[in-house]
């Protein structure tokens, strides 16, 4: 048999990641990370365990590239709404309530973060090993920042997204009983980092 031409090789290694990884994500929810067994979970994926093996390697990488996936995915919904928006103000409102929300509006999130099947397992990725994570968003709300205040220096508008990404995922991670209090306390800090 032929092997497949790059763009194809390239199109299945990515269907065989997002598959792993959404089946990953269910089992988390079902059951949390510390009883995931690869072969379970080659086998609910419909893959081979050597496949997933030669994707991602071992079950610590399944485990980074899942919570980078989840991650990820919050990170661009925050863009969205960033981009979305008219001001930078309400934008920046709009994208805090969103990042908050991520525990409800990921279920991967809430089991991870709320220690679901007693399991914090993968806490660590988003606290402590974190750090992928906030170069990714800060870079992210670094780049519109720097849209809506141009006359601002750039090591400036750098610092005041790293401390505002930092201070989000410290709410994310351990939440404010009331959300809207914590957004505006955020936005607050956001203001003050950029004095407008």
């Amino acid at each position: 048999m032929a092997p497949l031409p790059r763009g194809l090789r390239a199109q299945f290694r990515e269907t065989l990641r997002e598959r792993v990884l959404e089946t990953a994500s269910r089992a988390v929810t079902e059951q949390g990370w510390a009883q995931v067994r690869m072969a379970e979970l080659a086998r609910r994926s419909g893959v081979s365990r050597s496949a997933i093996h030669r994707e991602f390697g071992d079950k610590d990488a399944v485990a980074d590239a899942l919570v980078a996936h989840e991650s990820d995915r919050v990170i661009a919904e925050v863009g969205q709404v960033l981009l979305e928006s008219p001001d930078w103000r309400s934008g920046m409102r709009a994208a805090l309530r969103t990042a908050l929300a991520a525990r409800e509006t990921h279920p991967l999130l809430g089991a991870v973060l709320g220690g679901r099947h007693a399991d914090v397992t993968l806490l660590p990725q988003l606290t402590t090993g974190s750090t992928p994570i906030i170069a990714r968003a800060r870079l992210m709300l670094s780049t519109w920042l720097r849209a809506h205040h141009p006359r601002l220096p750039r090591p400036r508008l750098d610092d005041a997204a790293d401390v505002l990404v930092r201070a989000t995922l410290s709410h994310l991670t351990a939440p404010e009983v009331d959300r809207e209090l914590a957004v505006a306390r955020l936005q607050r800090l956001a203001e003050c980092a950029l004095r407008v």
